[in-house]
């Protein structure tokens, strides 16, 4: 991306904290438009831990500088990258970068929101 894009990142207390991330941290920011409270929500995905939070999407939220996740939501197919650049007690600021191909196991489970267990998908039957 050639002009730079900031968004905040938070909820990561209903997930794994803060602790799980570090500065410079590559993470995907997928769309979540079957979420029930946001139909331009945009979960943050950290494989292999899975969602780590969301995009701030309240204009009276989000951090100066930073865009709303309805701001970005059409910048963006279906999922793009981002890396951490600032990390404090209950927001993470991301920067958003160009799409990389990093071949990560399972990712598909990730954007539909089903759970893995060890190997398997959750829900499939079959040995493998």
């Amino acid at each position: 991306m050639m002009i730079k894009l900031f968004v905040a990142m938070q909820g990561m207390e209903k997930y794994h904290g803060t602790e799980a991330l570090n500065v410079g941290d590559t993470l995907f920011l997928v769309k979540d438009p079957d979420n029930r409270t946001d139909r331009q929500a945009i979960k943050v995905v950290m494989p292999p831990i899975g969602t780590v939070g969301y995009i701030v999407n309240n204009s009276l939220e989000v951090p100066h500088g930073c865009w709303t996740g309805s701001g970005v939501y059409d910048v963006f197919h279906q999922q793009t990258c981002a890396r951490v650049r600032f990390c404090m007690k209950d927001l993470i600021i991301l920067e958003m970068i160009e799409m990389m191909h990093v071949p990560i196991p399972h990712m598909d489970s990730f954007i539909k929101g089903r759970k893995i267990q060890g190997t398997k998908h959750e829900g499939r039957t079959g040995g493998q």
